[in-house]
């Protein structure tokens, strides 16, 4: 389907849009220099301005770097491989149409370097004095003036989707909780850790802080449940210690004394931990497959998965006496340890509404529940086909379907979260 833009801002109307704010700056890597010739061709015919080739510079192979002789901190993989850089200076008729045109370009480039062995390899972004002062035209190849640079890319971008339509907020998910008063998160907190000290005798370090005077320094429970999400995977990123602690979070999960809100969120958490490695195979897809690098998880990732699989029973038996938020949650919960007995309750939570982004992720957490890999897949197909997923977030067709339906699924039940934050919030604070 052609960019509705088009019949509005057609080609023959040079004058009706201004440059761009923003040009973006986007990198290749190819395994050859003939490789990256290609791919450098392939850019100039989209309309990108300059397009360098040179050899992926590693700084672990510089003597005049600090790093030299230590490829630990450089990226050993890419020694004899190549760099293609370009800029992309175009027009837009606004700036929501600039942002979905980068979006469009950065799917189209990743493409582009798939094709050739290759792949996306970074990029950035700057205003339009700054990047192209700015870009190194060592090993330019191509150039085109603006003129002609900004012709050729009306002509790419008459071609890109629509922009996908933001949804009218949904009504919140429900959670009754009759008004009553919770205990401050922190409180229960510390009463799951001490639970578990009685039991195991000893705690994981993670656990054990929350029993020493530092945690006492928070301004109350948001803060704390966002600490306790960080603490177990740093900026989303699975750690030694991820595995360990994933019983604080589920034991704080099932606590009778936490408000509703904060077991959906503290449910979602441990989707996170239980799909990061799946989930960065599919979106490091295109990587891994040009390095030859495995799509399964690290042995920190399989453990943290493991860690939740272990607890999720305890979580999902709870589902009937569970408002609507929880239930949604929980969703993702049996999605992601493959609890196929979930599929039929998390299909009947999905036919309460026809359409939008909550019935995507039911319908993506069912299939997921059941561990059926061809319908996995064809449900994924279908959600990116539906025209509901931005460009950026379009699976590469080297992704596992799993892993590339985990990763949908997880800015679907993300976006319900915050109305839930804010419910707890208003509910006045124990005596």
């Amino acid at each position: 389907m052609p960019n509705e833009l088009t019949s509005r801002h057609g080609v023959d109307e040079p004058a009706s849009w201004p440059a761009s704010e923003t040009v973006v700056h986007h990198s290749v890597a190819a395994p050859s220099e003939a490789d990256a010739r290609s791919v450098a061709s392939a850019l100039t015919r989209r309309g990108h301005r300059w397009v360098t080739v040179r050899p992926v510079y590693l700084p672990h192979l510089d003597p005049g770097n600090l790093l030299f002789g230590k490829p630990e901190f450089s990226r050993p993989e890419l020694e004899g491989w190549w760099s293609v850089d370009s800029l992309v200076d175009e027009e837009a008729p606004d700036r929501a149409s600039e942002f979905h045109q980068h979006d469009c370009e950065r799917a189209a480039v990743e493409a582009v370097g798939r094709a050739h062995g290759g792949f996306r390899n970074g990029g950035s972004q700057a205003n339009r004095k700054t990047m192209l002062s700015g870009f190194d035209r060592r090993g330019l190849v191509h150039e085109l003036d603006q003129k002609h640079a900004h012709r050729m890319r009306r002509d790419v971008i008459s071609g890109f989707p629509p922009p996908v339509e933001e949804p009218d907020p949904a009504t919140p998910l429900r959670c009754a909780t009759a008004g009553r008063p919770f205990p401050p998160v922190l409180e229960c907190v510390r009463q799951v850790a001490r639970d578990q000290e009685a039991q195991q005798g000893e705690l994981p370090d993670g656990t054990a802080w929350w029993l020493t005077a530092e945690a006492d320094g928070f301004s109350g429970d948001r803060e704390v449940v966002f600490e306790l999400a960080d603490s177990v995977m740093h900026q989303g990123t699975c750690y030694p210690h991820t595995a360990e602690e994933i019983p604080l979070l589920a034991g704080l999960a099932r606590h009778e004394g936490i408000h509703p809100a904060h077991r959906a969120v503290l449910t979602t958490f441990l989707f996170e931990a239980a799909t990061i490695g799946q989930r960065l195979a599919a979106s490091g897809a295109d990587r891994r497959v040009a390095l030859g690098l495995p799509l399964e998880e690290t042995v920190d990732e399989l453990a943290a998965r493991r860690a939740v699989e272990a607890a999720a029973p305890h979580l999902l038996d709870r589902w009937d006496g569970e408002d609507e938020a929880v239930r949604f949650t929980l969703a993702a919960l049996a999605a992601a340890t493959r609890h196929s007995a979930s599929g039929t309750r998390i299909r009947r939570l999905a036919e309460r509404r026809p359409t939008g982004p909550r019935t995507d992720a039911l319908r993506l957490a069912a299939v997921l529940a059941e561990a059926d890999d061809a319908e996995v897949a064809a449900v994924l197909r279908g959600v990116v086909e539906s025209g509901a997923v931005p460009p950026r977030r379009v699976p590469s067709p080297l992704a596992p379907p799993r892993g590339a339906a985990l990763n949908l699924l997880k800015p679907l039940v993300e976006r319900e979260m915050p109305p839930l934050l804010s419910q707890a919030a208003a509910l006045p604070a124990p005596p």
